[in-house]
């Protein structure tokens, strides 16, 4: 019954968002089938008189006719915005569509008005057709056409080039393949004085002047080896005269006249107007780096910490501030206890996912449900349990408001069995699941689980009494895209909550992970984290945040019972192996990284 409610909402809100194209298939429905009655009677240049009676019969049914073609339109989803993507799937809802019309039309006129001439329903179906097709289309081309008109009027005339050599040749035959971008001047001290494809080279000390005499509007970085105090010099050049300065050192390699994506980059706009705010772009690659990373990494390096150290520490207790408060500013200094074993950062969310399993003891014979939409760590992590991994298909045409490949409901309603230990949602490019859906279905589900019983070892014992204290399959968020989002929940990892709440993502699920790639939107080079939401049945059962923190840190060192920061205590040197575990602990160098991100 509520997918059937959400169905109807949904058609009712795409006719609100398209009245547009609502006014344009009403014109077309109705042109259709009296071009149909005009071409079925014209004969020998003239009209048969009998076509006065039917267009007297038909325009008594068309209003009724036009309002069952809208609802259907609407029901299949013609409206709304999901078919200006104009591929397959909406052309498969465009013929459905004229086929239900068409069965709807010749029904009604027949038992209702009167029986038309086959032709006339042949000839009438087709039209519509037609028309529904070419206003989608249509509209389709206008709205690729319009993007293009608006990405073009954002375009820079003149631009000047930082670095000379191969890497300013390139950038210049790049920008080439665009008539509307100029390359004026390249900035080179080495080479000044000297042309280059035939644009001066000239010196930084003389950027202001070229600036100002061309009216740049875009400054590129394409040399790699910039000395930093030239840099520096440019940036400030940049910032007093309010140019965009773009920085494509990361993407030389990759530039050739196919990449349109890249010349997109290299054209369009370094910041964005969000609800009247300024926004800076960043892009997905390469990694929005600064100085102030450089400077930290630097300070890591000199500091002799470069493995495991007080940066790893000091980003978990920040990022799990963060995802608590939504805060970056956050004072996790004054109040070290209450941030500390909350997050573990580990060296890559693959690891992050597999400890996730480990902590709640995921076993051969045990199935872990994964969207079949997702990265292969989502899998491979169960698979390196000894899990089965059951995979589950996303939502056809994906999520009714978001659009998003989200995992089919139903279907995980459906797949879970006495086997099933843990579910792995996947936040997709930062839109979150609907984890209220997800943990109303685990509840519903409870007869089926049985939590395992300890093997008498520290890490079995813990996976018991977390287990025993979920009393359900576990809630695994796979968030590699997802740091920072946030939806707004009743259900967590916590249980019920009192009120509806926005949650970030890491106080949702049981666990989750993340990743720190160097194409996530957060990164440490490489990197990921772990984090968890239990609830208070968890602790009830002699769980605490300390000991899971422990156990993450002794199977991401090979059951190394200390650290490095750990043995530097006076007499702490000694340590113990508790079991053959792994080898991914995050470093401090890569900490270093994150805490200026």
């Amino acid at each position: 019954m509520d997918r059937v409610k959400q169905v109807f909402k949904n058609a009712v809100i795409g006719i609100v968002k398209d009245p547009w194209v609502v006014l344009l298939d009403t014109i077309a429905i109705n042109l259709s089938y009296y071009l149909a009655l005009m071409i079925r009677f014209y004969v020998n240049n003239q009209f048969r008189p009998t076509v006065s009676y039917y267009l007297t019969d038909y325009g008594r049914f068309a209003p009724f006719y036009t309002i069952a073609c809208i609802i259907v339109f609407a029901l299949l989803r013609l409206y709304g915005g999901m078919w200006k993507y104009a591929g397959f799937n909406d052309l498969n809802r465009i013929i459905e569509a004229s086929a239900l019309t068409t069965l709807i039309h010749v029904f009604c006129t027949v038992a209702f008005v009167r029986r038309m001439p086959v032709t006339y329903y042949f000839i009438g179906a087709n039209l519509q057709f037609i028309f529904v097709l070419i206003i989608r289309f249509g509209y389709h081309f206008l709205a690729v056409e319009k993007r293009k008109i608006n990405r073009h009027r954002l375009l820079y005339d003149n631009v000047v080039i930082v670095g000379a050599g191969e890497n300013g040749s390139r950038m210049i035959r790049y920008l080439e393949e665009d008539s509307s971008l100029k390359p004026v001047c390249i900035i080179d001290n080495k080479a000044a004085g000297k042309t280059l494809d035939g644009i001066p080279v000239a010196g930084v000390e003389q950027m202001e002047k070229v600036v100002d005499q061309n009216g740049v509007q875009s400054v590129i970085l394409v040399d790699p080896l910039l000395e930093a105090n030239i840099k520096q010099e440019i940036i400030r050049v940049c910032e007093k005269r309010k140019i965009d300065l773009k920085d494509f050192t990361g993407y030389i390699s990759y530039l050739d006249k196919e990449n349109e994506g890249l010349l997109d980059m290299v054209k369009g706009p370094t910041t964005v107007k969000v609800n009247g705010e300024e926004k800076r772009i960043i892009p997905f690659s390469p990694p929005d780096i600064s100085d102030n990373e450089l400077k930290e990494v630097t300070e890591a390096l000199r500091s002799g910490w470069i493995t495991t150290g007080p940066r790893t520490k000091l980003l978990e207790r920040r990022l799990a501030a963060y995802i608590e408060t939504g805060k970056t500013d956050y004072d996790t200094e004054s109040e070290t206890d209450r941030w500390s074993n909350r997050v573990v950062c580990l060296n890559s969310a693959t690891a992050s996912e597999e400890l996730n399993l480990r902590i709640l003891g995921i076993r051969p014979g045990d199935e872990v449900i994964v969207p079949a939409y997702t990265y292969t760590a989502s899998a491979s992590a169960a698979i390196h349990c000894g899990a089965t991994v059951k995979f589950v298909d996303i939502q056809k045409d994906g999520d009714s408001i978001t659009h998003m490949p989200e995992m089919d409901y139903d279907a995980l309603e459906n797949a879970i069995t006495e086997k099933t230990k843990a579910i792995i949602t996947v936040d997709l490019g930062g839109i979150v699941c609907d984890y209220d859906r997800v943990f109303q279905i685990v509840k519903s589900k409870k007869e089926l689980f049985t939590p395992i019983e300890s093997d008498n070892t520290p890490l079995g014992s813990l996976s018991s009494r977390i287990q025993k204290g979920l009393g359900c399959v576990a809630v695994i968020a796979d968030c590699a895209h997802s740091l920072g989002a946030s939806r707004v929940v009743t259900s967590s990892g916590e249980g019920k909550l009192a009120t509806k709440e926005k949650r970030y993502c890491g106080r949702i699920a049981h666990f989750t992970s993340f990743s720190f790639h160097a194409v996530k939107n957060f990164t440490t080079a490489e990197g990921g984290a772990s984090t968890w939401c239990l609830p208070t049945n968890v602790y009830d059962n002699g769980v605490t945040n300390a000991e899971i923190y422990k156990f993450y840190q002794l199977l991401s060192l090979h059951g190394q019972n200390k650290d490095a920061l750990a043995k530097t205590k006076v007499g702490a040197w000694e340590y113990d192996i508790i079991g053959p575990w792994y080898k991914c602990n995050m470093t401090d160098i890569m900490a270093a990284i994150g805490l200026r991100q």
